[in-house]
């Protein structure tokens, strides 16, 4: 028969103080992901179709690509918030659905999902830094 102990000692203000710098860490991703989304539509190169609208050149986007900004109605949609118990990211344009997923007449022009795994990315690296 083999027996083991394991204690562990911890060091309640280190934890404390990781357990704080992550929570500001994820505070600040609801921000950051607004942000990585509006980004994503205003620059960026565009390779869709051109066309005038009020005779100004429009670039469109490709499908696969971000929205191509038109109005500005899109970004300006888009809102990060913060909660009692959290934060949330809100997008007003009631068109964004169809842009991030398509219609049987149009092909996604994704821009959440992109900008939500490079967030992720960002988040947990950082995460990881904090455990060092």
């Amino acid at each position: 028969m083999v027996k083991t102990k394991v204690e562990l000692k911890i060091n309640s203000a280190a934890l404390d103080n990781v357990l704080k710098a992550a929570e500001g860490l994820v505070n600040n991703s609801a921000e950051e992901l607004a942000k990585e989304m509006k980004k994503s539509i205003i620059s960026g190169s565009k390779s869709g179709n051109q066309y005038f609208i009020n005779g100004r050149r429009h670039q469109a986007s490709a499908p696969g690509q971000a929205p191509a900004n038109s109005t500005g109605n899109l970004v300006k949609s888009i809102k990060a918030k913060k909660l009692t118990n959290g934060q949330e990211v809100t997008i007003d344009a009631n068109y964004a659905a169809f842009l991030e997923y398509g219609t049987s007449k149009m092909r996604p022009r994704p821009f959440i999902f992109p900008a939500l795994m490079k967030i992720k990315k960002r988040l947990l690296s950082k995460l990881k830094g904090l455990s060092r």
